[in-house]
């Protein structure tokens, strides 16, 4: 465990990273105690808890029974024993006091995660407007104002679905001319007493209500926070979040809902219980536009936006898994467009899927993080532990425990623990054929490093069960290279008459050198010695290759191969490998010879 973080009683902002102990030193015994509660700490037992709504709420979770706790403290003598949890955020932790609690992973990646969690494209660059980097206290605003516009969008995202809170009016009008639709037994009445003009009834939309034009002003504030520029500073990935809070306020304005400076008092006295029951969906984005309105924001209390701390709390744990969950989806799908025999259809990664030991018994289930399945059949299960730096979850009974019962229920021998901060490892479980995968980035974490490892755990898996994608990876990932043949004959992978025959072991060979020299990516036959004659040999030599009783170990009516070219395969000219496709039994085998530097 990590020493404590020390800090003396008054000091503005405390850093400390989650999971970590902070010490408040020098306290006033008789007076902590009502400054907590003032905090708005809860005491439970021995200690005081603060809680805070999630800015992430899972579907069909009240928010308020899943409040997430964010700090405890214990107060031992005249110190505070502040314990944050996996959270990451600021929180005020007594008057004049607040906590700035740190991510394991660079914030940097913390957005990232949440750009891809909600599923905001982040290589687009709208406007070209840079974000500020604003500076509260030393801490970076830009973070909070990041975690909060995505949030915002997010929760408007999902009010356009369900639709925005509405008052109807109806009024009617008797002529000729109208809009909308005709009473008709107004309309009958009136010819009846003499008048034969019909009755339209109008029914007029009104969406400016205070709840929207709350969500309406913290949107134009977000705006105005995104749009500034102090000292020419400009924070990573973030333009895009700009347009994104953009197109919505010009949504709700479209509707005709419109808001006031006026008003923020009246914006800020609202609450949940003010919204109808129905409209539960709301509560991410009036919750987030609360937490813009209670803040210290342009000039509104004091000095303006380099005064801006927000009370804001964000689950790491809860990030991770479902950060996880979009790469292994994401990347599922990235596979399934290089399989040319359109095998993948039925693969899926589910989401904490429900697994019930106990025929008849509902109550008693499992809930893997993720599941890897192709139709009924389980290829592999996959938790998430968002561990600090160097922790092996596959030490930790608990886990270990839990991922052996998921996979034993499941009957998989394919287990991974997706960490963040470890390193790739394979476990092997003694006196099975099963495996214990730690998937991670080696080196330090990033969101990239981190998908390249995922991406290469699902290929992996996924070839145990279709060998071919070896192949239809490597073609991707560098050069197919057989003349006459293109990435779309992959499909004929396994016709033995077809492309990728090797009943002529020469003129295979010829092929594979032709179609380097004519290529925009390969050298020129003359820059080859002797014309790439070697290189040749070797091909043909692979194709006619025989095993220790003297077989031919590549029987040709049974054999496809497929050659591929690396560029940076060696210094020189690059290298060829090839793959060779056996079909035995009704089953396919991989085997690849070389590869060999192209000479």
């Amino acid at each position: 465990m990590s020493e404590a973080v020390r800090y003396e009683y008054g000091t503005s902002l405390c850093s400390v990273q989650e999971n970590r102990k902070l010490i408040v030193e020098e306290c006033d015994r008789e007076s902590i105690k009502d400054e907590l509660r003032a905090a708005n700490f809860v005491r439970e037992g021995s200690k005081y808890v603060k809680k805070r709504p999630r800015l992430r709420i899972a579907a069909g979770q009240d928010a308020e029974e899943d409040a997430l706790q964010v700090l405890s403290v214990r107060l031992v003598d005249n110190s505070l024993h502040v314990k944050p949890s996996d959270i990451v955020g600021i929180v005020s932790l007594v008057p004049g006091m607040n906590v700035q609690i740190e991510p394991k992973v660079d914030w940097e990646h913390v957005i990232e995660m949440l750009l891809t969690v909600y599923d905001i494209d982040r290589t687009q660059s709208y406007y070209g407007v840079p974000l500020s980097e604003l500076v509260s206290s030393g801490v970076e605003s830009t973070r909070i104002i990041a975690i909060l516009a995505i949030n915002y969008v997010h929760g408007l995202r999902t009010i356009r679905r369900n639709g925005f809170i509405r008052n109807l009016h109806i009024n009617r009008r008797n002529g000729f001319e109208g809009l909308g639709s005709v009473d008709v037994e107004q309309t009958l009445m009136n010819h009846a007493t003499g008048n034969p003009a019909p009755t339209w009834v109008e029914t007029q939309v009104e969406y400016g209500n205070p709840v929207n034009s709350a969500i309406h002003m913290a949107g134009k504030l977000l705006l105005r926070l995104l749009q500034q520029d102090q000292d020419g500073h400009s924070h990573p990935r973030q333009d895009v979040l700009l347009s994104m809070v953009h197109q919505e306020v010009e949504r709700m304005e479209e509707l005709g809902v419109a808001s006031s400076q006026k008003e923020v008092g009246v914006y800020r006295r609202l609450s949940l219980h003010d919204l109808p029951r129905q409209r539960n969906y709301y509560r991410r984005a009036f919750y987030t536009a609360q937490s813009i309105l209670a803040s210290a924001l342009l000039g509104q209390v004091g000095g303006g936006p380099e005064e801006l701390l927000v009370d804001y709390a964000l689950s790491m744990n809860s990030l991770f898994q479902d950060y996880s969950h979009r790469v292994l989806s994401r990347k599922v799908g990235s596979i399934r467009t290089i399989d040319y025999l359109d095998q993948l259809s039925d693969i899926e990664c589910k989401p904490e899927p429900s697994i019930y030991p106990f025929a008849g018994n509902a109550e008693a289930r499992h809930e893997p993080d993720h599941l890897l399945t192709d139709g009924d059949e389980t290829l592999a299960v996959l938790d998430s532990k968002y561990y600090r730096e160097g922790k092996n979850p596959a030490n930790e009974s608990e886990s270990r425990s839990r991922m052996f019962a998921y996979a034993y229920l499941t009957e998989t021998n394919r287990m991974a623990f997706l960490c963040p901060q470890y390193q790739h490892v394979r476990l092997p479980v003694q006196r099975t054929g099963a495996e214990v995968e730690i998937v991670s980035p080696d080196d330090e974490f990033t969101c990239d490093a981190y998908e390249d490892i995922i991406e290469g755990y699902l290929l992996e898996t996924l070839a145990i069960e279709y060998p071919e994608l070896r192949v239809f990876d490597a073609a991707t990932e560098a050069h197919l290279c057989l003349s006459g043949v293109s990435d779309g004959d992959l499909s004929d992978i396994h016709d033995t008459n077809g492309p990728f025959s090797i009943n002529n072991p020469a003129t295979f060979a010829d092929r594979v050198i032709s179609a380097i020299a004519f290529s925009s990516y390969g050298p020129n036959k003359p820059e080859l010695d002797d014309q790439g004659r070697w290189t040749k040999s070797r091909i043909k030599d692979a194709c006619g290759k025989t095993d220790e009783e003297d077989h031919p170990k590549y029987p040709r009516h049974e054999t496809t191969c497929v050659p591929v070219y690396d560029p940076e395969g060696n210094d020189d000219h690059g290298t060829v490998t090839l793959y060779f496709l056996k079909s035995v039994d009704g089953e396919t085998q991989v085997s690849t010879e070389g590869p060999w530097a192209l000479m």
